[in-house]
C-alpha cells in the first residue's frame, strides 16, 4: 500500500522551512514570526503579538525547549536565548 503525504504549513514550521532568527542578546528583534523557541530558560522584556489574550507574556520565565506559538512581530528578551521562526508569506 502506498501513502501520499502532503506537507502543510504546520509541518513546514516544525522543520523551520521558512527560516528564522537566533537571538542571544537583549536587542529588539522585528519580523513576521510564527513561533519562538527558547534554547535556554528565558523571558521577554517586550513582545508584540496578535494571537494570544490574557496575562502578559512578559511576566513568565519560559523553560529551555518551550515553544510559544503566536503571530509575533517584535520582541526583546530580558534573559535567555531563542529562535524565532518566520511565518509563511
Amino acid at each position: 500500500m502506498a501513502y501520499d503525504f502532503q506537507i502543510n504549513q504546520d509541518t513546514s514550521l516544525s522543520v523551520g522551512e521558512y527560516g528564522g532568527r537566533m537571538t542571544t542578546t537583549t536587542a529588539a528583534v522585528t519580523g513576521n514570526f510564527q513561533a519562538i523557541q527558547f534554547i535556554t530558560d528565558g523571558s521577554f522584556t517586550s513582545v508584540s503579538q496578535t494571537a494570544l489574550t490574557g496575562d502578559a507574556l512578559t511576566s513568565v520565565t519560559y523553560p529551555a525547549g518551550f515553544v510559544l506559538f503566536a503571530a509575533v512581530t517584535a520582541f526583546a528578551l530580558s534573559t535567555g536565548k531563542a529562535i524565532a521562526y518566520t511565518r509563511a508569506s
